[in-house]
């Protein structure tokens, strides 16, 4: 059980084995495509106008197909953590790994994600802040860049990623027996990815318009994180990269009033 416990993300992500690597592979990919296919839509269908047409449940679904895409990467050691941990009882190995478990796990990860994409998208564009953009209103992707790269350095968010580099310890602390316990399970450690990374899809959203490009350099960087490497190092250095982003921004807005 003490190894088990001790296990870092890299170690958890060394237990893949080859079927599983393919399969998450494989869903990373359908989602990646099903995100490039409908991003066009998704943005028209938040353009001024045309929101009250929008079919939400379907909205909601892509939101959370995006952020299949984007997260499941970083998701994958908790997960593994998850599914290790269901086949002990008393430290024990005793029974095989609890694959439905691990699914009742991953859904209300992916289902709050989606929700907070949704919600994060809907606010900013009835606030005006998906652009186009005019006047001071210039300063909004820098102004976010910014505000970003200040989040990195802050307490809360910290412990967040604390949280989520650290799989076993999440695990066995916060463990819930049975398929609801999972999904209980799943949501939490939802609550303390967003709290770690909401700043990141913020910016997505605005300095990014939700290209494929920022899609994937986001994902990189909060994968990069959770690897539990130097975690505090790593948030660090993206966060003095995201302000000297916002200061380009700035400049660049600066140049265009």
């Amino acid at each position: 059980m003490d190894e088990e416990v001790s296990a870092a993300a890299p170690d958890l992500l060394r237990r893949l084995t080859i079927p599983m690597a393919a399969a998450v592979a494989i869903v990373v990919a359908i989602a990646w495509y099903i995100t490039w296919a409908s991003t066009d839509g998704m943005m028209m269908a938040l353009a001024p106008g045309m929101l009250g047409s929008t079919d939400l449940a379907v909205f909601f679904a892509l939101n959370v197909v995006m952020m299949v895409a984007m997260m499941l990467p970083s998701a994958l050691p908790m997960v593994l953590a998850y599914r290790g941990l269901t086949r002990l009882e008393g430290g024990v190995a005793v029974r095989p790994v609890d694959d439905v478990g691990t699914f009742a796990f991953l859904i209300p990860y992916f289902v709050v994600w989606g929700a907070f994409g949704m919600a994060a998208l809907l606010g900013l564009t009835a606030l005006g802040l998906l652009g186009p953009w005019t006047g001071l209103a210039l300063f909004v992707p820098a102004a976010t860049l910014g505000a970003a790269g200040v989040w990195q350095v802050t307490r809360t968010k910290e412990v967040c990623l604390a949280h989520c580099t650290s799989p076993m310890g999440f695990v066995v602390h916060h463990w819930r027996p049975g398929r609801l316990g999972a999904m209980r399970m799943g949501a939490r450690h939802s609550l303390y990815c967003i709290g770690c990374c909401w700043l990141f899809m913020v910016v997505l959203f605005v300095a990014g318009a939700t290209s494929l490009a920022w899609m994937g350099l986001a994902s990189i960087a909060i994968f990069v994180e959770k690897l539990g490497v130097r975690p505090l190092l790593v948030s660090r250095a993206i966060g003095v990269l995201l302000v000297a982003l916002g200061v380009i921004a700035a400049f660049a807005a600066t140049l265009a009033m």
